[in-house]
């Protein structure tokens, strides 16, 4: 669902820069007062599995493909404040060093993505939680039923809603441009609902599952995200055993599942390239070449990996250190 550059309006595009300017300085301005300092790691490791994540593509049928976006998972495990601060870096990330997603267009990728997408789904799942949550777990088993149905419908509506709003954006575009960017609104909305609400059922069940996982071998995950801020942690205390062996976990999963990629990356196109195919409108060039790819072999596509990961971490983990920091100072 990455909008490339030259797709949109000018007009529309700089709308969505504005949208995103206001949500995210009042997310950094929040994400400072809710973020503790041991909690810091944890959440810096999520954010590069889901950037990871997303470079992995599952088929959903009639040469499409569709990939995690992970706004609802890291919503629902980390607060919706927080994923939106989070979103941001790992499409910073995309854009910046990967080419994934236009800059022009980088304000409506993000007001999708990193906005609308993390608060649908944290939204969808604190609706839904205490209606089909009744009880405690049975024993065994880390979350009920309802729960776990929540969470999905909390992942698919993330999904299917921005995707909504990217084909408003597409047809605003073409209706304002008189037909010279976008894509008229007769097929934007049908294809890109049709598309992703088949993707949205990918993403609930890999959110879902992820969820299980977690909340099985590392339940604190889940824990309270309001709590005040605690004493800084050592350096030891940031690369804990627990935050090592999530990291590694996370890269291991990510190379068993990259033959996925070659097997339909390469054959299919998402929702939106799809969508584009639909309505014959051709890719523009990029306003900035990027410095890597995500690569043609298992090797060079298991470095970018890699190498996203570790950015996506560190610039994840140093900017929530700023936020906390500033947050104290004043």
């Amino acid at each position: 669902m990455h909008i490339p550059d030259g797709l949109m309006d000018p007009l529309v595009a700089g709308l969505g820069w504005a949208e995103f300017a206001v949500v995210a300085a009042l997310a950094i301005y929040l994400s400072g007062r809710r973020v503790r300092d041991k909690d810091l790691p944890r959440i810096a490791v999520l954010c590069a599995g889901v950037f990871v994540a997303q470079m992995l593509n599952f088929p959903v049928g009639g040469g499409t493909t569709g990939h995690l976006i992970g706004g609802a998972l890291l919503a629902i495990m980390v607060g919706p404040v927080v994923a939106i601060v989070g979103m941001t870096v790992v499409l910073l990330v995309q854009a910046l060093m990967f080419g994934d997603g236009g800059l022009t267009a980088f304000g409506l990728n993000a007001v999708n993505m990193a906005v609308i997408a993390p608060l649908i789904g944290w939204g969808v799942y604190s609706l839904l939680k205490p209606l089909l949550s009744r009880g405690s777990a049975p024993a065994g088993k880390a979350f009920t039923a309802g729960e776990a149905i929540a969470i999905g419908a909390g992942a698919w509506a993330s999904v299917f809603v921005a995707a909504a709003a990217c084909a408003a954006e597409l047809a605003v575009s073409y209706a304002v441009s008189g037909g010279a960017y976008g894509i008229a609104a007769t097929v934007s909305v049908p294809a890109m609902l049709a598309y992703h609400a088949v993707i949205g059922v990918g993403e609930a069940i890999i959110t879902v599952g992820i969820a299980a996982y977690v909340l099985m071998v590392s339940p604190e995950m889940f824990k309270a995200r309001d709590a005040e801020v605690a004493t800084p942690p050592s350096i030891r205390g940031a690369f804990s055993s627990r935050v090592a062996q999530a990291t590694a976990a996370i890269i291991v999963a990510f190379a068993l599942a990259l033959p996925l990629y070659f097997v339909y990356s390469s054959e299919g196109a998402d929702g939106l390239e799809k969508t584009m195919d639909d309505a014959a409108v051709p890719e523009g060039e990029p306003l900035l070449a990027s410095p890597f790819s995500y690569g043609e072999t298992y090797f060079a596509a298991l470095f970018a990996g890699i190498l996203g990961f570790v950015a996506v971490a560190l610039a994840g983990l140093g900017l929530m250190k700023v936020l906390g920091a500033r947050e104290k100072a004043g």
